[in-house]
């Protein structure tokens, strides 16, 4: 009998990873591919086509050792409250306003779970610590921008749009920089990645951005950048009193990235005494196939929900 498994994607806006991950989350035929070669005009196709064919090649590449049994997808974007739709991505032209669960069943026949790429991020986490439905747990990912889930006694909120945990968009007095979303002042124009490229282009040219820690860590810019990382997570630790925070993302996976800061400046700005004095951090593993193992994660959890849901729709 063929193992049965989820084909778990992780869409970004640099690369596509991918994966076949069964039900002990064990990743075969892990493969990455670069993302533009499937962008919007590639093979005279939309990214939505190029992408699928992608797929179906890969499944037909793979299918006949394993069961294929559904798709399990993140993306980079803002996902409707159905997890059918992508509402909006900023980095990925011609993926907005996409049915695209819808998209990929007709195309492939098989069941499409679709999510925020953080989230598959944070159910991996949620899986590798072992965090129960009865806790609170917040994920914070830095990477280019500053990714954010909430996990509430066994559900990661959605919010009434899909749009919960946009803890980059909230707003900090006194910022004037433009962010991706079109706002002013939002944590994610100080709080990320894309900050610090440009921090360290101009105050620090004389390393290149991956060895910017290991020479300048503490120098005073760098400390005031690492304390900007430090506000959404607070706010977020101030709001909920959470059992865990998993910090994760390329930034703290950085060489010589001073963790020791950034735990200073989180308690520093966290309510005293609590939940500032009883603070349990977990780091996330720096992994490229982490998203994909967090989508098989979910794409498992999903279809047996809609299994359940099926059999109660038959006795009714």
């Amino acid at each position: 009998m063929r193992p049965q498994c989820i084909l778990g994607m992780d869409i970004g806006g640099t690369n596509v990873r991918a994966g076949l991950v069964d039900r002990e989350n064990h990743l075969y035929h892990f493969r990455i591919i670069n993302t533009q070669s499937m962008r919007d005009g590639v093979n005279g196709k939309s990214f939505v086509e190029n992408l699928t064919d992608r797929i179906e090649a890969y499944i037909r590449t793979h299918g006949d050792r394993f069961d294929v049994v559904g798709i399990s997808a993140g993306f980079p974007s803002t996902i409707d409250k159905s997890r059918r739709v992508v509402l909006s991505t900023p980095n990925i032209e011609g993926l907005n306003d996409v049915p695209i669960a819808d998209i990929l069943e007709k195309r492939l026949g098989i069941p499409a779970y679709v999510n925020r790429d953080v989230n598959m991020l944070f159910y991996r986490d949620l899986h590798q610590f072992h965090i129960d439905n009865c806790c609170i747990a917040l994920g914070c990912y830095i990477g280019t921008g500053f990714g954010n889930a909430v996990y509430v006694r066994g559900e990661i909120l959605q919010g009434k749009n899909g749009a919960a945990g946009e803890l980059g968009h909230i707003p900090i007095a006194g910022l004037k920089t433009r962010c991706g979303c079109g706002n002013e002042s939002c944590a994610e124009t100080i709080a990320s990645g894309r900050y610090l490229e440009a921090l360290a282009a101009e105050k620090f040219p004389d390393v290149p951005i991956g060895k910017v820690f290991t020479k300048y860590a503490d120098h005073p810019l760098i400390q005031e950048f690492i304390e900007y990382l430090s506000l959404p997570v607070a706010a977020e630790i101030n709001i909920f009193d959470p059992d865990y925070i998993v910090l994760g993302g390329g930034i703290l996976q950085m060489e010589h990235f001073p963790v020791d800061a950034l735990e200073k400046y989180i308690v520093r700005h966290s309510r005293k005494p609590y939940p500032a004095e009883n603070l349990t951090l977990l780091y996330s593993e720096a992994a490229q196939e982490n998203g994909v193992l967090g989508a098989g994660i979910y794409g498992f959890a999903a279809r047996e929900q809609a299994n359940k849901d099926s059999a109660l729709q038959r006795r009714a």
